[in-house]
């Protein structure tokens, strides 16, 4: 009888605390290429031309559907250093005195923040890490890890060759579907773990690298987090996909976040 008791009255306490529990926030991770290729990636990308009427288009098509998700804060790839600068562009955008550029922040991000009447973009990226790939590839050379240096040459050029052909052939939302798939998440993330095997057992410049790029990004999820209210419903990042995968895998452990496909908005 006890135990029937005591069963009794943990099913009880689990039921009143997902009662009691608060909301998740539902997390849409919108992982972009750059649409002003700066060209500052190891991998180099044609230009989207997305200033084109063709493109323009596509972009309000992609920015309706991200207005009907209705995320109540916008989380941006720029630093909380530089949120005045952000603020006063947006409001010199909706007052029409600012043509907007290229850039996804510009084009995908202000737009959507005048659609939906936000106050503001709110910038949390993070950049004091190193990124050192060309000492890496040195440290491959001179250990003669050929076949790594190959490795990671031919898996640069996939990815060169992939986002180029379908940037002939994909509109924007296609596009952005394809860079924010499953497959994609995975091999952006798997693609670092194989640097850890440059140079030799006493040199761990590959080691080094993948944890300074994860440093940068949990930085940027922990941005996130603190410039939460609690009263979000929704939020959308809006970030280069590299990041947003490794983001991905953060915050699917977070119990307070609900993450959202891509897929299930851009339809």
């Amino acid at each position: 009888m006890n135990k029937i008791l005591c069963l009794l009255f943990l099913c009880l306490t689990g039921v009143i605390y997902a009662q009691q529990s608060p909301s998740k926030t539902q997390v849409l991770l919108l992982g972009t290429f750059h649409f002003d290729n700066p060209g500052l990636d190891v991998a180099k990308f044609e230009n989207a031309d997305v200033l084109s009427a063709k493109r323009q288009k596509e972009i309000m098509e992609v920015v309706k559907q991200l207005k009907a998700f209705g995320p109540d804060r916008i989380f941006i790839e720029s630093e909380p250093v530089h949120q005045e600068y952000y603020d006063s562009l947006l409001l010199a955008y909706k007052a029409g005195k600012f043509i907007l550029k290229a850039n996804e922040v510009y084009q995908i991000g202000f737009r959507l923040a005048k659609e939906l009447d936000l106050p503001s973009l709110t910038c949390v990226d993070y950049r004091e890490a190193q990124f050192p790939f060309d000492s890496l590839m040195k440290v491959i050379m001179s250990a003669d890890q050929t076949s790594l240096a190959i490795e990671i040459k031919i898996a640069i050029d996939s990815i060169e060759k992939a986002h180029n052909t379908q940037l002939r052939s994909l509109d924007i939302r296609n596009l952005l579907l394809q860079y924010n798939s499953a497959h994609e998440r995975t091999n952006s993330v798997g693609f670092y773990f194989r640097l850890l095997h440059a140079g030799t057992q006493d040199n761990h410049v590959g080691s080094y690298l993948v944890s300074e790029w994860w440093r940068r990004n949990m930085v940027i999820y922990e941005n996130i987090l603190k410039r939460l209210t609690g009263k979000e419903e929704k939020i959308l990042v809006l970030f280069g996909s590299a990041h947003t995968a490794l983001l991905h895998e953060f915050m699917k452990y977070n119990l307070q976040l609900e993450l959202v496909e891509l897929a299930s908005v851009l339809k």
